[in-house]
């Protein structure tokens, strides 16, 4: 009896190797989708912390034509809410304004008056609602929180360092229901000494 020469592969052997097949492919699309979505996450919060700390840097430092918070010698006026402020240096003065629709308003007053809305293209939405809101809050020499509203000179006197809480979201509409992302600095006011 002459033995028969296989030539190929069993319907078995091929249904086989196509699953194996299967398999691999649909885990690598898997895990190819997955790192794009942690991806465009990782993306979109480094974003948001980008504009949030632009934002800051003009609060805290000022922009090239004007002084910012930690050039002010004192609060202006009665603060009463913890989404505004007033500064004062010298007869100028920074009147900032977090306001509901997601954007911050920063007024100068003085030689040259003028006003910006801070929110660099628009990336972000600064957010004013509990628990995740955006404030001031306005801590004396030892770092104890004055509690607010400040109604007297005496209290605004006190105040040396202000804390800047901002919570911000991305505008992104596929991230609409994301976590906000936080950003916290204090800053002292220029003529306090430290602690």
């Amino acid at each position: 009896m002459a033995m028969r020469k296989k030539n190929g592969f069993t319907l078995v052997e091929l249904m086989v190797a196509m699953a194996i097949v299967v398999v691999a492919f649909g885990l690598v699309t898997y895990l190819y989708t997955r790192a794009a979505k942690i991806r465009k996450i990782v993306v979109v919060n480094n974003e948001v912390q980008q504009a949030l700390s632009q934002i800051m840097d003009i609060l805290t430092y000022g922009d090239k034509a004007h002084w910012g918070i930690i050039h002010s010698t004192g609060l202006n006026d009665v603060t009463q809410y913890d989404t505004y402020i007033s500064l004062k240096n010298g007869t100028d003065t920074m009147d900032v304004n977090i306001n509901s629709s997601g954007n911050i308003v920063v007024n100068w007053t003085g030689s040259t008056p003028v006003s910006i809305t801070l929110n660099i293209d628009e990336k972000v939405a600064v957010i004013t609602d509990i628990p995740y809101r955006s404030s001031f809050r306005y801590l004396d020499l030892m770092g104890n929180e004055i509690p607010q509203p400040i109604t007297s000179q005496s209290d605004r006197d006190k105040v040396s360092f202000i804390k800047i809480t901002l919570w911000a979201r991305s505008t992104d509409p596929s991230f609409k229901l994301a976590e906000p992302v936080p950003l916290v600095t204090g800053v002292k006011l220029s003529n306090r000494h430290s602690f």
